[in-house]
């Protein structure tokens, strides 16, 4: 949820409330979505405005992973679900934000945009590192908390909701992913002195405090790190972090176990706006006074602390209400004792998921799990002798006046999990207006844990296993789809409209299962009450949202039964609207097609059909980027720096054109050998050699990162290029989504081997040029693989039976423009080069003539009249 401001407080007075601690040899519980968005943002956030760097951003999920590998430590990853009822009013406001960013957005901007599908190739990571991960019904914080007390554990995230729970916390800004190595020796001399528990000096304090204002989360990961120093005796690695435990918090006599989610919703969060407690803070209960704005929140934690220090839970509630309206009273004691229960729930359904679906699952670490909660509350009762906030109350200027000053909202800084907002702040009271438009969001929720005893059991074993994507939970829910804008062309209808139809099917299928079928009913005037969901989205050409109901007609042409694959279902998809589409013809030959390939190239035809943004030269750059990804990255080590993959690959590179180009000066072409020409090609992939992906990629590295032309004209960006592969991308996920709810009767795709936004960006712009992409990309991409061009080829002559004539045409109208800007630059260079040649030439040479003697006639050049002057 997040708790307004506490993170950059924890920061500021980090040498009070964090530990130093050592990480190695226990269970760790990982907040998934959280550091989703900070391992994509550290990673590959700056080209973010280009749609998605799926590879960058899996192997770095891979790396943290190993990294937790090398030091023993056993991670937990919990993915967040649906949205609960009264979280919907902020959902819309961060989208708001996002729509404003997409508007605006600028290729050098630090702002990260998270691209659509980077919570699937994350579950795709975890997965293949074999670590268990589970996607709970609603936000996971909750779980988290309960899942890492059962193990008696730390939970790793960055969410200012930990630092409330009863939890070990482990803020992932605090994490080095550096393993160091360390003798037990060493580790008892040091359990024996003062310093095992000791605080944080000041530079390391200072150090976090920088970067959670820079919103800094991860430095470089390092993998395998190789100390110098030699070690004597058993060792063992373990990362550097710091530990927050709840009572570093609670001074004596200021907080309690009542007392810590009143002032957590105090302060604000997700579920309960701050602007709630407006007349509280007006009425002079709790002096903020003036001061500079970003100091403003931090005064009111501080103050709230000592406000509560003098009250019990009961007395400070009764406090808070009797300032409010009547008619404001039972919303907001709602709305609290909503927030509250958030923080004391004990039921934990990822203990009892992990034990069941994976085996030797916490045998490692046995000793730490705790079998009842007995011991829990022990940390809210602690005395401490030392009166930290006795200490704030020292730090705090004495210039409060009478008049009291609320503070403009504040988003924690560093807070990942939330999407950047817009760059103009609103007021509290103006975001409550604007928000006003969705009465029914004001509807109180129901327990989370009753919500969820009513989903069907078979729809729950495929969300737990985290099978499908989370807006699963908001259809059957809520019966919203919460759209998730990507990086488009803004004056362009939304990018994600062209899959509403494989959305609607979904969701169509959700509510037909075999058995349960929805019955259409008839309305008090006639008219007929259709199945339907409420889609979430921007307004076109307004920075806004808007709500749009969506209808659905019909019912599956066949039967749903969600244990069983059904490939009919999904080919449904590929019926209405495609006059042109041969389907049986499509569905013959994606068979094919590598296994792993076919559904995203069904996608790609959806796409070439329904599209009227994308076209050939898309399509071309999607099949290079295929090739490459998938081939060059699983042969030689995936490197995109191009000074470390000279330094690394140099002498390698040298040697083998060397070896090639004395190949071509003796008339030595390069063949594919014969047992591997018996193969398909797609097969062939497999056995090309090292020295080729070398080469290619030393050629095309370059194209793995911004153009320099961005960083002097960014204005020269073109997101009408990303709308067309936005599209792409939206056809993709729901393709995806549907494949999984059909128990996949197609093999999900790896997008971190199909998609590299930035790289199909420089494609696009290196073939948009071209008169003939082919010959190209035969003698420039591919100039160094056979195989390569081969496997291109196959491809493109696989998708060109299925590309529409209409497309075909405006290809060749495209190719024409093209050729006529080449033939028109071309001849201005012929015209610029004869020019060049007349001003070589002396333009006085008739004037020097010979006398035929040996004597040059003088000619003055400085009087025009000197030829007249001459005697004859």
């Amino acid at each position: 949820m997040g708790v307004r401001g506490l993170t950059g407080f924890i920061a500021r007075n980090a040498e009070k409330y964090l530990t130093p601690y050592e990480l190695h040899d226990t269970n760790l519980v990982i907040d998934g979505d959280n550091l989703a968005c900070n391992l994509y943002k550290d990673a590959s956030g700056i080209n973010s405005a280009f749609g998605g760097d799926y590879d960058e951003f899996y192997r770095a999920v891979v790396n943290f992973f190993v990294v937790l590998a090398e030091c023993n430590i056993k991670a937990y990853v919990l993915m967040d679900g649906g949205y609960e009822q009264r979280k919907l009013r902020t959902v819309g406001k961060r989208m708001r934000g996002k729509i404003c960013v997409i508007k605006r957005i600028n290729p050098n901007a630090s702002i990260t945009v998270f691209p659509l599908m980077m919570k699937e190739v994350f579950v795709d990571a975890v997965r293949d590192c074999n670590v268990p991960v589970m996607r709970c019904v609603f936000e996971a914080d909750d779980e988290l908390a309960a899942l890492g007390r059962k193990l008696n554990c730390p939970v790793l995230s960055y969410d200012s909701d930990f630092y409330i729970h009863n939890v070990r916390y482990i803020p992932l800004i605090t994490l080095t992913v550096k393993a160091h190595t360390k003798t037990y020796k060493e580790k008892e001399k040091d359990n024996g002195t003062e310093d095992s528990e000791r605080k944080l000096r000041k530079t390391e304090a200072k150090k976090l405090d920088k970067r959670t204002k820079n919103n800094r989360v991860m430095d470089t990961i390092v993998v395998d790190n190789k100390e110098k120093k030699q070690y004597k005796g058993k060792t063992y690695k373990y990362l550097d972090c710091c530990m927050y435990r709840v009572e570093n918090l609670i001074a004596r006599g200021s907080l309690s176990k009542e007392k810590l989610p009143l002032f957590a919703a105090l302060l604000g969060n997700d579920y309960i706006s701050r602007s709630a407690f407006r007349n509280f803070y007006l009425s002079g209960m709790v002096k903020v006074g003036r001061g500079r704005k970003p100091n403003h929140q931090q005064r009111r934690i501080r103050l709230i602390l000592k406000w509560l220090k003098d009250e019990t839970g009961e007395s400070a509630m009764n406090k808070i209400m009797s300032r409010l309206k009547k008619n404001q009273r039972e919303s907001l004691m709602a709305q609290v004792e909503a927030a509250v229960s958030g923080y004391s729930n004990e039921q934990c359904r990822s203990y009892e998921f992990f034990k069941q679906h994976y085996e030797n699952v916490f045998e490692d670490f046995m000793d730490g799990v705790e079998d009842d909660d007995s011991d829990q509350d022990s940390c809210y009762e602690l005395e401490d002798d030392e009166d930290e906030i006795t200490e704030e109350e020292e730090e705090i200027e004495e210039d409060d006046d009478d008049k009291e000053i609320t503070a403009a909202p504040d988003n924690d800084e560093g807070e990942a999990s939330e999407i950047v907002e817009a760059t103009e702040e609103k007021s509290e009271d103006s975001e409550a207006a604007s928000e006003s438009e969705d009465d029914e969001d004001d509807e109180e929720g129901d327990d989370p844990n009753d919500i969820i005893s009513k989903f069907p059991q078979w729809f729950l074993d495929k969300l737990y296993p985290a099978k499908l994507p989370r807006f699963f939970v908001d259809l059957m829910h809520l019966r919203k789809y919460i759209n998730n804008p990507q990086i488009e062309h803004y004056p362009y209808q939304d990018c994600n409209d062209i899959a509403v139809p494989i959305l609607s099917l979904t969701y169509s299928l959700l509510n037909n299962v075999k058995g349960e079928e929805f019955v259409e009913r008839v309305n008090e005037d006639g008219s007929i009450r259709h199945l339907y969901y409420t889609y979430l989205t921007r307004a076109t050409r307004v920075t806004n949202i808007q709500y749009i109901t969506v209808e659905i007609k019909e019912k599956p042409k066949y039967e749903f039964e969600p244990d069983k694959p059904n490939p009919l279902l999904l080919q449904t998809v590929f019926e209405h609207k495609m006059p042109e589409l041969q389907r049986e013809l499509l569905f013959k030959e994606i068979e094919k097609l590598p296994e792993d390939l076919r559904l995203y190239f069904l996608a790609i035809v959806y796409w070439m059909h329904k599209s009227q943004h994308c076209d050939l030269i898309h399509l071309h750059a999607l099949l290079v980027c295929l090739v490459v990804l998938r081939t060059i990255d699983s042969k030689i080590p995936p490197e995109r720096d191009i000074k470390t993959f000279n330094k690394r690959f140099g002498k390698i590179l040298k040697k083998e054109r060397q070896v090639r180009d004395k190949e071509a000066a003796e008339g030595i072409k390069r063949t594919i050998r014969d047992d591997l020409k018996e193969l398909p090609i797609p097969e062939r992939i497999q056995f090309i050699q090292k020295s080729d992906c070398y080469l290619v990629q030393n050629e095309l590295l370059k194209h793995f990162h911004m153009q320099e032309l961005f960083k002097k004209k960014y204005d020269l960006f073109s997101s009408t290029v990303l709308h067309a592969f936005a599209e792409l991308q939206s056809v993709v996920f729901q393709l995806h989504s549907l494949n999984a709810l059909l128990e996949f009767p197609y093999q999900a795709p790896q997008m971190c081997q199909l998609y590299c936004g930035t790289f199909l960006y420089n494609l696009y712009d290196l073939f948009r040029n071209r008169l003939d992409i082919e010959y190209y990309v035969r003698n420039f991409i591919f100039k160094d693989s056979q195989m390569m061009f081969d496997f291109y080829t196959y491809l493109w002559q696989w998708c060109e039976q299925f590309i529409p004539t209409w497309k075909r045409t405006s290809g060749q109208e495209t190719l024409k423009t093209v050729n006529k800007k080449i033939m028109k630059k071309k001849r201005q260079l012929e015209r610029k080069k004869a020019a060049q040649e007349v001003e070589a030439v002396d333009p006085y040479a008739d004037m020097l003539s010979s006398t035929g003697e040996g004597e040059d006639e003088f000619i003055d050049l400085n009087n025009k009249f000197c030829t007249m002057l001459k005697v004859s």
